[in-house]
């Protein structure tokens, strides 16, 4: 019989290595990888002349419905319009946060996953924020409906902290250990991430820089958070959760030092997955200065220096830093340059579109890193992570199909001009790639092609495996 698609003649990446051949998908799955005259026949054959058939990308770390506006029907817009960007981009899952607050944490949850179904362009996790020793207690009932990820904003004190909902104190080592005793209780592959990032510190280096009025303001906002600010609740955190056997996933990690410490701690033995964002790994506070970014390139941890993003290059050559993310909101420009730039909002706007093309040139087109590396910190490791490999995460025999297929010698300009989402403002406006998604396929369906949306209406799922804590 035949197949429903063979993709042939590409060079096809593996966990295992590069291939010259293609894959044979049957209804959503991947039936054969290998040679391309041993994949068969085929209803629709596709031949992508030397181009690259990849595992499509997952994207563990992305805030929907909390930015221009707050709440249920914000979320619903984000996976309604601004998933497109994720297939623009080749990525076929992504984990978002739900909405901030104290309410039970399965309400939270549930909340998000009724305005993801049906409205998502691509599969998604839901990551549940936790603030408030009720929602700790809540951790198994969610754990039992499929929510395996939980993120605590360790970095966070004072008025920050209580804008999150959270006790001005924040998320202190005491309140953690009783989450990890929670997420211990639930087993694997529950875990914690933790936003890393001393705020007591920063907090005075920050009243001090405003002062200055420099002009160069990322490169002082850089300066307001320490080289050792994310290692500190690395080491602390991480401490408590190999205590307990929960792995640690501290996120956005942006500082050489950091690397240093994740670096050590696993020479040790402690299960800390390190994630870095392609911002880091792409720019610099002084390139975003001379660039005139401001408010826009404004995030937290802040984009740091060129002996940074280097050695997070390094990082994820070595398997120090096992995940790339993008730590996307939804803002619009109105909520980045209006008003003072220490006073706006943190955060940087969607940039799913644009991490492959950028992990591409900056990481192949160089030799910082190979095609199997960057498949690894694209899509398998999280897919590993959220317990959902080899289902996503992988070309391989009985995996979802989800594919993207890379143009090596493609080139393009970045710009708000390439999404198909709200986004009114681009980091990478006028960045010149190499190497571009050329088409994306979710479960077997051609979702995007020559960067258009070519599916008929939105086709992403909830990706969940029901874990079962003891005592439920």
């Amino acid at each position: 019989m035949a197949h429903d698609i063979v993709l042939k003649n590409g060079l096809v990446v593996t966990p295992n290595g590069v291939i010259r051949g293609g894959v044979a998908i049957e209804g959503e799955q991947i039936v054969a990888v290998g040679a391309s005259p041993s994949l068969g026949q085929a209803k629709r054959t596709i031949d992508v002349g030397e181009k690259i058939i990849f595992p499509g990308t997952f994207d563990p770390h992305v805030h929907f419905g909390i930015a221009d506006r707050f709440g249920d029907d914000a979320m619903t817009e984000d996976f309604l319009r601004d998933t497109k960007d994720c297939l623009i981009g080749g990525v076929t899952t992504i984990a978002t946060t739900t909405l901030i607050g104290q309410e039970p944490l399965p309400q939270l949850f549930d909340q998000a996953l009724q305005c993801g179904t049906g409205h998502s362009w691509c599969d998604f996790k839901i990551t549940c924020v936790v603030n408030t020793l009720d929602q700790v207690a809540d951790i198994p009932e969610v754990a039992h409906k499929g929510g395996v990820s939980y993120k605590f904003f360790t970095g966070y004190a004072g008025s920050q902290a209580e804008a999150f909902g959270m006790n001005p104190e924040g998320i202190t080592p005491a309140f953690f250990h009783q989450a990890c005793e929670q997420l211990a209780r639930c087993g694997p592959p529950t875990f914690a991430k933790i936003h890393a990032e001393d705020p007591y510190v920063r907090g005075i280096l920050i009243d001090r820089l405003r002062q200055t009025g420099r002009a160069d303001q990322l490169t002082a906002w850089a300066e307001s958070s320490p080289a050792w600010a994310e290692s500190v609740q690395v080491y602390t955190y991480g401490l408590i959760a190999n205590q307990l056997r929960v792995p640690l996933y501290p996120v956005h990690i942006s500082a050489a030092h950091t690397v240093e410490t994740v670096k050590q701690l696993r020479s040790q033995g402690l299960n800390v997955v390190g994630e870095t964002v392609a911002c880091f790994l792409n720019t610099t506070a002084p390139e975003m200065d001379a660039k005139g970014m401001g408010g826009k390139a404004k995030i937290q941890p802040p984009i740091r220096f060129a002996t940074d993003r280097e050695r997070l290059w390094q990082g994820l050559q070595e398997g120090s830093l096992s995940v790339v993310g993008t730590d996307s909101l939804t803002y619009s420009a109105s909520f980045k340059t209006d008003g003072d730039f220490w006073d706006c909002r943190v955060g940087i706007n969607l940039q799913v579109a644009d991490t492959l093309p950028l992990m591409f040139n900056e990481g192949i087109n160089t030799g910082r890193i190979d095609l199997v590396t960057l498949a690894k910190v694209l899509s398998e490791n999280a897919a590993k992570l959220y317990g959902v490999y080899p289902k996503k995460g992988a070309l391989t025999l009985g995996a979802d199909a989800d594919i993207v297929v890379i143009d090596p010698e493609k080139e393009a300009v970045l710009g708000v001009d390439r999404m198909r989402s709200r986004a009114d403002y681009s980091l990478w406006e006028g960045r010149r790639v190499k190497g571009i998604p050329v088409m994306t396929f979710l479960r077997g369906g051609l979702v995007m092609e020559n960067g258009e949306i070519v599916g008929q209406a939105p086709s992403g799922r909830f990706v969940g495996q029901v874990v079962q804590p003891r005592g439920l």
